[in-house]
């Protein structure tokens, strides 16, 4: 497990947008999600950052449907085969018991999708493992970026298809 202080983040972005934009001739795949836990009403509040493409590929590949994200023709059904997958391959342990998640939606923005997802209540946790396995199946280079934020504190993840879970003790 990779446990990435906040200058070291910026680090990586830059390292992950260099890449993305043609310095190299492979391509990268990196997904972005934020963990904020909610003190005043005590659940997690998630928010991912993903390629639209890279998911209607992961989609078209489980289900056998073109899903088309986040464009005029997106299909019907796009959002429970996107809140199936999504609460399949990202779960959050506190304190050792699995958290619930409750599917909230998606937002285009420019080149990506934002999805929200809110936990079950869950009381002050001193622990959290975070297991997240978005497009790992897919490809095989894929990272998720894994930033856990508790009040003033925070802490990162860098999760893959090798290493798909960290843990963290919360404000430490």
């Amino acid at each position: 497990m990779l446990l990435i202080r906040k200058p070291v983040i910026i680090g990586w972005i830059m390292v992950i947008l260099l890449i993305c934009g043609g310095w190299l001739m492979h391509e990268f795949y990196v997904s972005l999600t934020e963990v904020r836990y909610n003190t005043q009403t005590e659940r997690f509040e998630v928010s991912m950052r993903i390629f639209p493409d890279d998911l209607d590929r992961a989609l078209l590949e489980r289900t056998g449907i073109h899903t088309q994200l986040a464009t005029e023709l997106e299909h019907e059904g796009a959002d429970t085969l996107l809140k199936a997958y999504l609460l399949e391959s990202f779960a959050i342990h506190a304190d050792g018991e699995e958290i619930g998640f409750t599917y909230l939606g998606k937002e285009p923005e420019s080149n990506a999708i934002w999805c929200y997802l809110e936990s079950t209540r869950v009381s002050s946790p001193q622990t959290i493992s975070v297991r997240n396995e978005i497009l790992t199946e897919i490809f095989p280079d894929q990272v998720n970026i894994v930033q856990v934020y508790r009040e003033k504190w925070n802490k990162g993840l860098l999760l893959n298809r090798n290493q798909n879970t960290g843990r963290l003790t919360l404000g430490n």
